[in-house]
């Protein structure tokens, strides 16, 4: 179910128990956030628990906003830059039972919520990561309670030593290759989804094709198809490339499967971006003056 301005002004909306105006969007099968504008930012405190969501992205501007209830969706995106430009007095995020499994995540989270107190990510795949306490206390200095319990200055102290190890370089350089993966994985959501709207209706190219290995996120790819050995490698390769298009290389094999350095890639090819519409009509235009001549003496070799 869409979430439409008649839902929103059908939902509940009460004062909670603390004494903030709350409105009421539970287990609507709700897929994505949209039309939230037209609360009016009238609202301490949104519940979207339970439903379909896969990513928190395109809030408006909340500016009253303090608490977001997100439990048992199956969010696995956060957009730190929306978070920071419209939701500023955020101070509770509830993310518990999500999909939630990079330290990107936690870094947006960080970068969106500068005034954030209370955490939770109990149920994602990313609290059995090591040092995922630690790194979550370090990206997000002002949390007071992360999963329930309370930050002690211990903890703190050992995020801070974290942070300057081996070990915390370790963790931000996977934090940087998953969000660039995350990145590429979010282009090729959008893209699928323009396909999938161009097929849907009769056209010239109305039939679907398969390509063995498309269809995973380069995020998804790299964590299930290669041993630690080739992870690491690839990191070094990322950080090694000289330049963007080495990169999308190393991505669009990442995410067919395919280990960078393997002998498979020789024949594997990335194709350019298109030419800008001008400049083919311009090459066109040029192919068609120059061949002109020759052009009549073909059409006259052939009519003899």
């Amino acid at each position: 179910m869409r979430l439409s301005a008649n839902i929103l002004n059908s939902a509940e909306q009460r004062t909670n128990p603390i004494g903030e105006r709350e409105i009421l969007l539970r287990s609507l099968a709700i897929p994505a956030i949209e039309h939230l504008a037209v609360t009016r930012d009238q609202f301490d405190t949104i519940d979207l628990s339970n439903n379909h969501l896969a990513r928190l992205e395109n809030l408006p501007k909340l500016e009253r906003l303090s608490c977001l209830y997100l439990g048992g969706n199956g969010i696995n995106f956060v957009d730190g830059k929306n978070l920071k430009k419209n939701c500023p007095s955020l101070k509770t995020v509830i993310l518990s039972g999500n999909g939630v499994k990079g330290w990107n995540v936690i870094g947006d989270l960080g970068l969106g919520c500068s005034k954030l107190e209370f955490l939770s990510l109990v149920g994602n795949p990313v609290t059995r990561r090591q040092h995922y306490r630690l790194f979550t206390i370090h990206k997000i200095p002002t949390l007071k309670v992360l999963d329930f319990q309370k930050v002690k200055q211990s903890e703190r102290e050992r995020a801070q030593r974290l942070a300057v190890s081996a070990a915390g370089a370790a963790m931000e350089a996977d934090a940087r290759l998953e969000a660039r993966a995350a990145a590429v994985a979010s282009s090729a959501v959008s893209d699928d989804t323009a396909f999938a709207s161009s097929t849907h209706v009769n056209g010239e190219n109305g039939t679907n094709t398969f390509e063995p290995g498309e269809g995973k996120s380069a995020e998804e790819s790299f964590a299930t198809q290669f041993t630690v050995d080739e992870k690491a490698k690839i990191r070094d390769m990322v950080a090694n490339a000289e330049s963007a298009e080495e990169i999308d290389r190393i991505e669009s094999l990442v995410k067919r499967g395919i280990f960078p350095g393997s002998s498979e890639t020789a024949n594997v090819s990335i194709p350019p971006p298109p030419l800008p519409e001008e400049t083919t009509q311009g090459i066109d235009g040029k192919r068609s003056a120059e061949g002109g001549e020759d052009g009549t003496d073909s059409k006259r070799q052939r009519a003899g």
